[in-house]
């Protein structure tokens, strides 16, 4: 079984992750209601999947950091130099811790190449400190800075939502296309 990673823009593929994120975020974060068809937010950025043959398992959307600009002012950032990653999303048929460290490693290479310096994550702690361990086996620095309730919009209001920062620049992740 040989997982490819890749920037998508094949409408099957695609379809098959939007089905996955709205399969998954209903049952495992309980929201019944989650609408994981494609969004404006999906056509501004660009959608990294994981696939076996033609077979969609994973993915996550990397889109412009404009959305989050009141924290970035904060965080002193610059917009151009940043994204947000959204709508992480594992089958749970294949996920394994490996495979979700590995798709990090991925992501962070996919920013990066797409020039950005800075992802953000809003997510909660739990997932948060999952990531920051990925992002450490990687040498690639992530900080976990606080809550932002105020964040949560639509039907992730009632989650908890912490924002980190992934610094895309540091040199070991400039390993993993090598």
């Amino acid at each position: 079984m040989s997982i490819i990673f890749e920037l998508c823009q094949d409408p099957q593929l695609l379809a098959q992750y939007y089905r996955l994120r709205e399969q998954c975020f209903r049952r495992e974060l309980g929201l019944p209601d989650f609408d994981g068809s494609e969004d404006d937010r999906d056509r501004q950025g660009q959608i990294l999947i994981a696939r076996i043959d033609d077979r969609c398992v994973g993915g996550a959307r990397i889109s412009p950091g404009t959305t989050v600009k009141n924290q970035l002012d904060e965080l002193a950032l610059a917009a151009d130099e940043c994204c947000l990653w959204e709508r992480f999303v594992i089958d749970p048929v294949v996920r394994t811790v490996q495979l979700a460290r590995d798709f990090c490693g991925y992501l962070i290479e996919a920013s990066r190449l797409v020039g950005y310096h800075y992802a953000l994550v809003l997510s909660s702690l739990r997932n948060a400190r999952f990531y920051r361990q990925c992002h450490s086996a990687l040498g690639v620095g992530f900080q976990i800075h606080r809550s932002v309730p105020d964040c949560a919009q639509g039907a992730f209001e009632g989650l908890e939502h912490y924002l980190s920062v992934s610094h895309l620049k540091d040199t070991a992740a400039l390993q993993m296309a090598a």
